[in-house]
């Protein structure tokens, strides 16, 4: 698959998540306000299970988190790290083609990254990145 093709693919799905018809494209998700998408984030995670919940806790506390859906806001470094698993997990399912095989993947640690999970190590931007461009050579058929 071409690497465009994915791309569009997943801004698909982002778009979906973050209700933007159009699509998620880093211009889009640029211009859009960080309130309404974390408001929206929030909503998708609360009616399907995006993310376990041992990830979102990796970059929101539990007790903030509950704080967090009571309010219906993220602060901007807890949207930036959820948005970071949601766009790993959306990838590796894309990627994969399967939601268990993806998570499979993503939980599982992996000498390429220090025996790191790859969800563990997408929560900071340089993980993220790492993560990210691995999943676009699997899905190149680069590395496996």
């Amino acid at each position: 698959m071409l690497q465009g093709a994915l791309d569009t693919r997943l801004s698909h799905r982002l778009g979906a998540i973050f209700g933007l018809k159009s699509g998620a494209t880093e211009q889009s998700l640029a211009r859009a306000d960080r309130q309404q998408l974390g408001a929206a984030l929030l909503r998708s995670l609360e009616r399907q299970p995006l993310l376990a919940p041992a990830d979102i806790h990796r970059v929101v506390p539990r007790r903030t988190w509950l704080r967090r859906r009571a309010e219906a806001r993220l602060a901007r470094d807890e949207f930036d790290g959820l948005y970071r698993l949601v766009r790993t997990q959306a990838l590796a399912e894309l990627v994969f083609g399967d939601t268990e095989r993806a998570r499979a993947w993503l939980h599982s640690p992996k000498e390429r990254l220090g025996g790191q999970a790859p969800m563990a190590c997408a929560t900071d931007t340089l993980g993220f990145e790492a993560v990210q461009a691995w999943l676009h050579e699997i899905d190149q058929g680069w590395l496996a």
